[in-house]
């Protein structure tokens, strides 16, 4: 039979009064009084048997002490089993509300599990517990409150940069790493979950003005659970449909007035949701210029920021409506606890094969570094990289690929790479062997065009690096091919040292100094484009905004 909480306390507490020192002393002292009134008794029989004053005195207040412990290790007790019953009871409620959450909408958690597995499976999880449960604090206070009090709600963090939120059918809420760097309180956390719990509680994937929407969510995620992607839309028509686009314009307004009153009641001011937006558009604004100057599409994913226009003062008159359901804020709140949370949470991509700092790119799986001129862009992805320069007219290549040992470098250019190569020299680097040339046509991001090509042998490794070069408007020459020669041949082998400064970069919380800038801030900064401009969105300082002393701000370290 297992003893029972109170049992166990119970039998905690009876040893504790038999071991108790002051306990053990009296019967002692007990023994010892015995001992010496019988040895005494032969010296002098008129002391027999009485016990002085001063020794009543003494157990009397050792005994009115050992009563006052047994007390207080009684109430402590009570206090103790109170608090166990307590978390049981809540225990078992919340087992009891997880049952009837799971039977009264177990069609939305069902449809929501399964597309749960392939969007953990897509993106993966942010393993970090404190921030995981300070995520999951905020949602569930702000989700209690909802019009589904009773729906369990399930709340994830993404690891990808990223920023977006996402919300499934059965309560399964997201939100990604790159997101939560771009806020900078707890309201404004409460403000994105509350939009995101809206709309699981007003069933927009559902409802009939969205029908065809619905049916193609539905329809797609059917077909990942099944297998059957041949006369279904796949996964990624799923991730780019209203999962990380939004939904109209109608269901997002409406997510945000009932998610407002969500995050108001649970003692959040709606303000907060209304910074959230202002940071979002100026990342957003950011990134089409960005795309912009790149020739790009830009990467934007949460299309609720569409229906929300610049100085709209009837949307912002309708979220401060909410304000009159809570005039009360900030009671709970800790002053800078979400900047804590968020010290040391990984920055940028999490599936990237190297780390740039300043001008230099390490790649620490392969235990090389190269330098590239500077302020020119780096976009470093999950097989290769690619450096762009200042003005996006030319661009390197770097990747890699194993290696036979009984090939030579040229030769492999022209059997494993199909390069026809007009002229060439074969040359050393880091004590690795290589050929460097120009090949007349080869696929680079601006089509089939001349490039400067290298590969360097590193047998120990079994790896070739290939680097190549090419521009934009070149026909035969090859106008940035200085750029590029340079770049070769600043190619090494990483030292001690440089696998330090290769670590992953990281949010970093820090108050500020008086003189320091965004500007100072970026030049020790990894982030490689545009790190001023993004430190000052991530900071909510977006576009000309400056730090003021003693502030706390978010650097990338």
């Amino acid at each position: 039979m297992v003893p029972t909480t109170k049992q166990s306390f119970a039998a905690i507490l009876f040893s504790l009064l038999l071991c108790s020192p002051l306990q053990s002393m009296a019967v002692s002292e007990e023994t010892d009084n015995s001992s010496e009134q019988q040895a005494g008794g032969a010296e002098d029989s008129g002391a027999a048997g009485i016990e002085s004053e001063d020794e009543l005195d003494e157990l009397e207040r050792d005994d009115r002490q050992v009563q006052k412990t047994s007390k207080e290790i009684e109430k402590s007790l009570e206090h103790v089993t109170k608090k166990a019953d307590k978390g049981e009871k809540k225990k078992a409620k919340k087992a009891k509300k997880g049952k009837q959450s799971k039977k009264k909408y177990a069609k939305e958690i069902e449809i929501g599990e399964q597309a749960h597995r392939q969007i953990v499976s897509q993106f993966g999880i942010y393993r970090n517990p404190k921030l995981q449960q300070y995520v999951v604090d905020v949602g569930e206070r702000v989700a209690k409150l909802s019009s589904r009090p009773d729906m369990e709600f399930t709340f994830t963090i993404l690891d990808d940069d990223m920023v977006n939120a996402m919300a499934l059918p059965g309560g399964f809420i997201y939100v990604t790493r790159g997101l939560l760097a771009h806020m900078n309180s707890e309201g404004e956390l409460a403000g994105v979950l509350g939009h995101e719990i809206a709309h699981v509680t007003e069933r927009h994937a559902f409802r009939k003005q969205n029908r065809a929407k619905a049916v193609n969510v539905l329809t797609a995620i059917a077909a990942i659970t099944t297998g059957q992607y041949n006369t279904v839309p796949q996964l990624s028509d799923l991730l780019s449909g209203p999962l990380m686009q939004g939904f109209s314009r109608e269901f997002e307004l409406e997510a945000d007035k009932v998610g407002a009153r969500y995050m108001t009641k649970a003692g959040y001011s709606p303000e907060s949701m209304l910074r959230t937006i202002e940071v979002l558009k100026s990342n957003e604004k950011l990134e089409y210029e960005q795309a912009r100057k790149e020739n790009r599409d830009a990467r934007v994913y949460h299309g609720f920021l569409a229906t929300h226009p610049d100085n709209d003062k009837r949307y912002e008159q309708t979220i401060r409506e909410a304000a009159k359901l809570n005039q009360e804020y900030s009671d709970f709140i800790e002053d800078d606890e979400f900047l804590d949370n968020l010290n040391g949470m990984l920055w940028g991509k999490s599936r990237q094969v190297g780390v740039v700092r300043k001008n230099m790119f390490y790649y620490p799986k392969l235990g090389i570094k190269l330098a590239f001129p500077l302020g020119w862009h780096i976009e470093s992805g999950r097989s290769g990289v690619v450096i762009m320069s200042s003005s996006w007219d030319a661009a390197m290549q770097i990747s890699s690929r194993p290696i036979k040992p009984d090939i030579e470098p040229k030769q492999f250019l022209k059997e494993y790479l199909g390069l026809r190569l007009r002229e060439g020299n074969d040359f050393t680097v880091a004590d690795m062997p290589g050929f460097i040339g120009i090949a007349d046509r080869a696929p680079t991001p601006f089509g089939l065009k001349p490039i400067r090509i290298a590969v360097l042998f590193d047998h120990r490794r079994g790896q070739a690096y290939i680097l190549s070069g090419s521009g934009k408007r070149d026909l035969r020459a090859i106008s940035h091919d200085k750029d590029f020669i340079g770049a070769i041949f600043s190619l090494a082998k990483m030292s001690g040292s440089d696998y330090k400064k290769a670590k992953k970069p990281k949010v970093k919380v820090v108050r500020v100094e008086p003189g320091t800038t965004y500007k100072s801030l970026a030049a020790d900064s990894p982030i490689p484009n545009y790190a001023e401009q993004k430190l000052r969105v991530i900071n909510g300082d977006y576009p000309n905004g400056e730090p003021e002393p003693g502030e706390l701000v978010k650097i990338i370290q």
